[in-house]
């Protein structure tokens, strides 16, 4: 089974693939988009594991720019065959929430 949560964002919904590490999710998501600078700004999102019937709650979200995070995430994405993104590049960030 893939992982995958679902998130709110200005009355919008959508999926992201996540993986885990030591009690934590990360993301990849493209850095320069309204609702990256919203989680900078406030640095929460709304979040569901649930898919079917999302329950969506307000959770802590830091923003990396780390490189290495950034590729870690995208090769454990790539080797779950969970990975959106068809390249590792510069418009990419993490984000990273508590389990």
């Amino acid at each position: 089974m893939k992982n995958i949560v679902k998130f709110k964002f200005q009355d919008k919904e959508g999926f992201l693939s996540i993986v885990e590490k030591e009690g934590r999710f990360y993301t990849l998501v493209q850095k320069d988009t309204p609702k990256v600078k919203a989680i900078e700004e406030s640095h929460q999102l709304m979040i569901s594991t649930e898919l079917k019937t999302p329950d969506f709650k307000m959770m802590d979200v830091i923003v990396s720019y780390d490189y290495e995070l950034i590729s870690w995430v995208y090769k454990r994405l790539e080797e779950e065959k969970n990975l959106y993104f068809k390249e590792l590049n510069d418009s990419l960030c993490v984000l990273e929430f508590l389990k």
